[in-house]
């Protein structure tokens, strides 16, 4: 953590934001915020640690392969496999790093707003808009941060030189603790006035301005719910949801076929982590599609013809020319046989299921989760002969019938990728999972009624008939059963598996039962249901913060 904040460069292209302003160099940070201007310009350093997070690909391997939903049986992809101790805590590292970048670098705007403030060099209404906004990033940081350790140590203060070593040595801090302090601050900048909050922001959707976007309220009002299902203040997370529907509406509003990561800045997103790819300009990308396409058969060798005919759109039996000739693709996660075979069998009238899950030859217009099958050419014909008219849809060779492992389908795949340069967008945070939020929450307050109201309008969008309190025989867990299967079948791949298993306090339990990947069971202890904090980190507090849960 640095006692300064440090504007960089690099961190205003990465994050996608709409700057007009100029970077100015200082020396001392109080001679600097003086408005509105240059405050945004160290708003905008609080965004870039948040691609250091979503774009490592191994933060997607914890999330979603460390569970019953995916599986990715690689040795060396320690995140996916649980195989992470201490001296060894694989994207713990980066978490733990950008995860607190974030919030020293949000604390110390807030105090720079504060002093800016009191004065005279900004409004009123500046101060407000301005401080909302730095309250989001930190709830955000915080929330990454609790969900993947658990108890972490906790502080809003500005670090200086003085207070950087008490804040060194703090010990881990309750993550409920945590999460209630997220939670009130969130209720008083974003919450709307007629639902007892304070409102500094304008209620709209994130993506209502194209692409040019900040956190705003849309982004507090999710985080606030979701920190508070994890603290099971169920009333609190209805009010920050509701707020949601308020601005988003009905979700029909929304076509699934909006879900894919290659659909960019789409209405339904809250949240999404931004990727660019310019041949000869700029390139910000990450890798999770190169783990998640049907495999592109390559040559390896130093013979130039050899290497230029393996220049192809050829993925694992069927040419797709719209995957490009040059991408790279490695050994791919795979969803586990009880996603395939249950939440999303390959006859299932669910849209998210895949899009020639139904034995047509016609695009079912779902969200691409699944791939069975794919339209596109016979690879052994001539590619002079492709047209339009000959186009197919046929099996992959690995799959080759309904009953074998799929491959996770186009919601992943970046079109015309060059080498591993994913340059999609991860959607983070969907409205479809506000509204889900909202069924569990009125589950727990006991209106079952309401809360299979918020099921089925999922449910109802992805082609699947109403469920009724009958088809769960009125019974709460067998409901919840309901939310949690929804839950995967519409957000697979999207960051949240984990942290929802770990919070409904069944991740263990879960991943071994559906989780067949030898490494993985190899590997696998209750304690990883939280990432251990860094070995280095532990020796830099003087031995305050711990790893108990490991060491037992």
């Amino acid at each position: 953590m640095k006692a300064r904040l440090i504007i960089l460069l690099t961190a205003v292209l990465a994050c996608s934001c709409s700057l007009d302003e100029k970077l100015t160099s200082y020396s001392v940070q109080t001679d600097y915020y003086r408005n509105a201007k240059e405050i945004q310009t160290g708003l905008n350093a609080c965004y870039s640690p948040i691609r250091e997070i979503y774009a490592n690909v191994s933060f997607w391997q914890m999330t979603e392969c460390a569970t019953d939903l995916m599986y990715l049986n690689v040795h060396n992809q320690y995140n996916a496999i649980c195989n992470v101790t201490p001296s060894r805590p694989g994207c713990a590292i980066t978490i733990w790093r950008a995860g607190y970048l974030g919030v020293s670098r949000a604390n110390s705007i807030l105090a720079a707003i504060q002093r800016a403030y009191s004065k005279g060099w900004i409004s009123a209404s500046e101060e407000s808009e301005l401080r909302a906004e730095a309250i989001i990033l930190r709830a955000f940081y915080y929330y990454v941060l609790t969900a993947t350790f658990g108890d972490v140590p906790f502080y809003e203060e500005e670090v200086t030189e003085q207070n950087r070593p008490r804040i060194t040595a703090l010990p881990r801090m309750s993550a409920d603790a945590t999460r209630d302090c997220m939670i009130d601050e969130l209720r008083a900048a974003v919450l709307p006035l007629t639902r007892g909050g304070g409102q500094l922001l304008p209620l709209v959707r994130t993506y209502d301005d194209g692409t040019s976007y900040r956190m705003g309220a849309a982004v507090g009002l999710f985080l606030g719910g979701r920190m508070a299902l994890w603290n099971h203040r169920w009333q609190d997370a209805v009010d920050f949801f509701s707020s949601l529907e308020d601005i988003y509406g009905e979700l029909s509003r929304y076509p699934l076929t909006d879900i894919p990561f290659s659909r960019k800045y789409t209405p339904e997103s809250i949240w999404e982590v931004s990727q660019t790819y310019e041949p000869y300009g700029l390139q910000v990308v990450a890798a999770i599609a190169p783990w998640s396409t049907p495999v592109r058969r390559m040559v390896y060798t130093d013979d130039e013809q050899a290497v230029a005919e393996s220049t192809h759109c050829f993925y694992n039996g069927i040419a797709i020319p719209e995957l490009g000739r040059e991408s790279h693709i490695y050994t791919c996660a795979r969803p586990t046989a009880y996603v395939y075979q249950n939440l999303l069998a390959y006859n299932s009238p669910d849209l998210r299921t895949g899009e020639y899950s139904d034995g047509s030859n016609t695009p079912r217009g779902g969200s691409g989760t699944l791939a069975w099958r794919w339209s596109g050419f016979d690879p052994t014909t001539p590619e002079e002969s492709w047209t339009p008219a000959s186009r197919g849809v046929y099996w992959f060779t690995a799959v080759g019938k309904a009953s074998a492992c799929p491959w996770l389908g186009n919601k992943f795949w970046c079109y015309d990728m060059k080498y591993t340069r994913d340059y999609n967008n991860y959607k983070v945070f969907r409205y479809a999972s506000a509204l889900l939020g909202l069924s569990e929450a009125y589950l727990e307050l006991g209106d079952l009624p309401r809360s299979v109201q918020y099921l089925n309008k999922t449910r109802r969008r992805a082609g699947l008939n109403d469920l009724s309190l009958t088809d769960v025989g009125g019974e709460k867990e067998r409901l919840m059963e309901e939310i949690r299967c929804e839950c995967a079948k519409e957000l697979l791949g999207e960051f949240q598996r984990k942290f929802d298993l770990v919070r409904w306090g069944i991740w263990y339990e879960r991943t071994i039962q559906y989780n067949t990947a030898s490494n993985l069971i190899a590997n696998i202890r209750p304690c990883h249901r939280y990432w251990p904090i860094p070995s280095d980190q532990v020796a830099a507090s003087g031995g305050v913060l711990d790893n108990k849960e490991y060491g037992e």
